[in-house]
């Protein structure tokens, strides 16, 4: 009899182990994530197929994670995603804001991921990206927070790729980290040691100089944050630009110009042709640069980016009255 009870114990035992594991099992497939809108996307299994905009992409091959799909629209710059091979991944371009359901639909995607904009509650991709958008239809859509901070950006994208199986400890993303780090120290040791240096961000066309609200963009709220002394346009709230007239170029006066590039040269051609834009200290003196525009996503880019500025600023001098 009690050979008979052990062996039942043994059995019984047994179940309950492999019950308690596929349990376990169960639980540990369930995929959850909390984007920078504060919603919740909770899913059966880990997400595999991913769907991404074109920054966002960027964002997340940086930690390893590579979406099956890209889709974007003319209000990005490529140059958040050149340091990429994009071989093998299919691309759907269209207008501004102008992607359309079938494009979606063809990519079979798990998961789409994409920007949240809080200064404006907009969403990378347009109005069908919200969750109740049309597109929330298609797959879970997780919206990173474009905030006020492109590293906190880079660190929000590292908090969903890491979620999503990524190794944020292996060597290389460690050592970008590291580089970006050593470049971020240069350019504060570099302002600390200009003091009076003031630094203003704009776009221009032939009518107007656009100036820039740093706390409308996250990697000149960085700067800002680092230590450099940035031109604080008279801007309505929730708006990006202090709009002068050229002839009013000088109502900010600035030592250091930082021009966006986001589509190549075109603002620095329109500085150029606008002989009114002498009227701007930085400009008299060729202190000009660029300004990388909304468009970083990885700490390389950044890195690089961080080290022009520097450079710039080392060799800058105050020459505003």
């Amino acid at each position: 009899v009690r050979e008979r009870f052990m062996k039942r114990l043994t059995i019984t035992s047994a179940l309950a182990v492999l019950m308690a594991g596929t349990a376990s099992l169960a639980i540990a497939q369930e995929w959850s994530f909390t984007d920078g809108a504060g919603n919740t996307i909770t899913l059966d299994s880990p997400p595999e197929r991913i769907v991404a905009f074109s920054s966002s992409a960027a964002g997340l091959m940086q930690f390893g994670i590579e979406p099956v799909g890209i889709f974007t629209d003319d209000s990005t710059s490529e140059k958040s995603y050149a340091e990429f091979d994009l071989s093998g991944i299919e691309i759907v371009r269209t207008a501004y804001n102008e992607l359309q359901a079938e494009s979606l639909l063809a990519f079979d995607a798990d998961l789409i991921v994409t920007e949240y904009w809080p200064r404006t509650g907009d969403y990378s991709g347009g109005d069908a990206m919200r969750p109740d958008g049309q597109f929330a239809d298609i797959a879970p859509i997780v919206g990173v927070l474009q905030g006020d901070s492109v590293l906190g950006l880079i660190e929000d994208y590292g908090r969903l790729a890491e979620a999503l199986g990524a190794d944020l400890d292996a060597p290389e993303i460690e050592q970008k980290r590291t580089a970006f780090n050593q470049a971020r120290a240069q350019l504060t040791a570099a302002a600390e040691a200009k003091p009076g240096l003031t630094v203003m961000a704009a776009w221009a066309d032939t009518d107007s100089l656009y100036v820039a609200a740093p706390t409308g963009a996250a990697e000149l709220n960085d700067f800002a944050s680092w230590g450099l002394n940035m031109v604080e346009p008279d801007a309505p709230e929730g708006e990006y630009w202090g709009i002068l007239s050229w002839e009013n170029a000088d109502t900010y006066p600035a030592d250091v110009l930082l021009l966006d590039d986001r589509f190549g040269t075109a603002t620095r051609e329109a500085v150029d042709a606008q002989p009114l834009a002498e009227l701007i200290p930085a400009v008299a003196a060729g202190q000009v640069g660029d300004w990388p525009a909304w468009w970083i996503r990885t700490y390389g880019a950044y890195t690089a980016e961080i080290e022009k500025l520097t450079a710039l600023v080392e060799n800058a001098e105050v020459v505003q009255e």
